[in-house]
């Protein structure tokens, strides 16, 4: 207001100049670095424990290249002595000697051979924890946490399993770094995806990484520079790239694909009744309640288009998607119930272990925002539950 009343410059035009510059900040940090400072004692240890790599990985090559050398230098002898023994026949007995002395020795088959594979798996993995503490280091010394540098450094030495403490403290501190440096791309990539929304009259819930978009979560993986988006639990898009622009539309599209279908309920649900009797007729159960996942198998075959029943093929498939029947499900079975043969259809909740696997119960939205549901196990048709 303040500025208004010095400047005469719009209020709005202001938001927008403020807005834009946040979009294309955050964008930027995205594809590039985190917005926290690096941690001083942190770039010393890692300057420490890269030197002593380096020195293991050196002191590692030159023993590997001594007995690789010492073994040459065997063989290489061995001939020599056989080779001259073969040309002079009447060479002294030293020769004799010798050539028996170097038969008697063991010193490969028991010294060197034996050491070179460990010795060879040893700087292998040196190499590895050595390269990953260098972009670590260069990680962190920059003016800002390079996300993405940093976390694959630390993904590699996570998986380098190298048995040193203060490999495993350097470690600790790089995970408070990474977590750190994400929770602050995090904030700023959900401040201008909470104004993009906003925009669109859309509320953003959930804390970085997790966003909350209505009935959507939105988990962002900086390290990747991509997202995932979800229904529910129901997975619907396993890779977004990670700006704003891309999330606000992938969120747009999606959920027109699940709750903006004009579905007819009635058509629904006689169509579900039948999915519901042919689980019931393969099972041979006169049983009333019967698998969801086995019912919404049965449900997507009985959409297709006779085309498809006479002659499957990818092109003439019609895609229903999990996260599509699970919205339908509970908009015509609670929201709007919808009668077929004067009975309903009622979910019945998962027990614990039958949540843990997508193969026996399906996450069905009640409310507004992702985690407001229940796990549904099993479905049954009756007049009242």
């Amino acid at each position: 207001t303040q500025l208004h009343s010095y400047f005469t410059i719009p209020v709005g035009l202001l938001y927008h100049l403020w807005y834009t510059f946040c979009i294309s900040t955050v964008d930027q940090a995205v594809k590039c670095k985190g917005i926290c400072m690096p941690s001083e004692a942190l770039i010393t240890s890692l300057d420490s424990l890269r030197e002593t790599y380096v020195q293991r990985q050196r002191a590692a090559n030159t023993v590997l290249a001594a007995l690789k050398g010492t073994s040459d230098a065997l063989n290489k002898a061995n001939r020599s002595l056989r080779e001259y023994a073969e040309q002079f026949a009447g060479a002294s007995a030293a020769v004799a000697r010798s050539q028996e002395a170097f038969g008697a020795l063991r010193l490969r088959d028991e010294a060197i051979d034996p050491l070179l594979p460990e010795l060879r798996r040893e700087l292998k993995q040196l190499t590895v924890v050595a390269a990953a503490l260098k972009d670590a280091q260069v990680a962190v010394r920059g003016d800002a946490v390079d996300v993405i540098k940093l976390g694959r450094a630390q993904t590699a030495l996570q998986a380098s399993r190298v048995q040193d403490n203060a490999l495993a403290n350097v470690l600790t501190e790089l995970e408070q770094e990474l977590a750190q440096a994400q929770r602050a791309l995090g904030d700023t990539f959900g401040l201008s995806l909470r104004h993009a929304l906003a925009e669109q009259g859309i509320e953003l819930g959930g804390r970085p990484p997790r966003f909350e978009i209505g009935r959507f979560e939105l988990v962002a993986d900086f390290v990747s520079r991509s997202g995932t988006l979800s229904y529910g639990k129901n997975l619907v898009n396993k890779r977004i790239p990670l700006s704003v622009e891309q999330a606000v539309a992938t969120f747009g599209r999606e959920n027109k694909a699940i709750t903006g279908r004009n579905e007819d309920g009635g058509r629904w649900m006689e169509q579900f009744y039948n999915a519901w009797e042919t689980v019931r007729r393969k099972r041979d159960t006169n049983e009333l309640r019967v698998s969801i996942v086995e019912c919404f198998y049965e449900l997507v075959l009985l959409r297709q288009a006779r085309a498809f029943r006479s002659a499957p093929s990818k092109n003439s498939f019609v895609e229903y998607s999990r996260a599509q029947f699970a919205y339908d499900f509970f908009e015509f079975t609670s929201r709007h119930p919808v009668e077929h043969k004067g009975m309903r259809a009622f979910g019945l909740v998962a027990t614990k272990s039958q949540t843990e696997n997508a193969e026996r119960s399906v996450w069905i939205v009640e409310g507004n925002n992702p985690h407001d549901g229940r796990y549904i196990a099993d479905v049954k048709f009756d007049r009242d539950e």
